[in-house]
């Protein structure tokens, strides 16, 4: 992506290498979307600060083993990638990023907590205490 900066910004499908996708982070979106799916699909319906802080982890965790990936298959060594994914970690504290993360999930709780199945005596929603 660098490459990409420094030529002016004339962008071509060979910038877009595994290694761009892996390292600099187009990686994580999908995975990230696809586990926290699965992860609200499986669990019950919980509260909206355990379900908050349930997302909150899984996305720490997302960003920890990404960052460990996208440095290793760049060619570092298991040991300086590790080290680097938890500097990305600090980091992601202090700008607030994982905060973000956990009120945007409480946030968004009431469209994405699951329903109950048609029939049920709830009339449709999980009633969660």
């Amino acid at each position: 992506m660098a490459n990409v900066l420094l030529s002016g910004g004339d962008v071509s499908l060979s910038d877009f290498g595994p290694a761009v996708i892996l390292g600099g982070g187009l990686l994580f979106p999908p995975v990230a979307f696809l586990t926290l799916m699965t992860v609200r699909k499986v669990l019950p319906a919980l509260s909206r600060w355990r379900t908050a802080t349930i997302d909150t982890c899984l996305y720490a965790a997302l960003v920890l083993v990404t960052t460990v990936l996208s440095g290793w298959w760049a060619g570092d060594a298991m040991t300086e990638a590790v080290d680097w994914a938890f500097v990305t970690m600090t980091i992601a504290l202090l700008d607030l990023q994982f905060a973000a993360a956990l009120g945007l999930s409480a946030w968004g709780y009431d469209r994405l907590v699951p329903t109950a199945r048609p029939g049920s005596r709830q009339g449709g929603r999980v009633q969660v205490i």
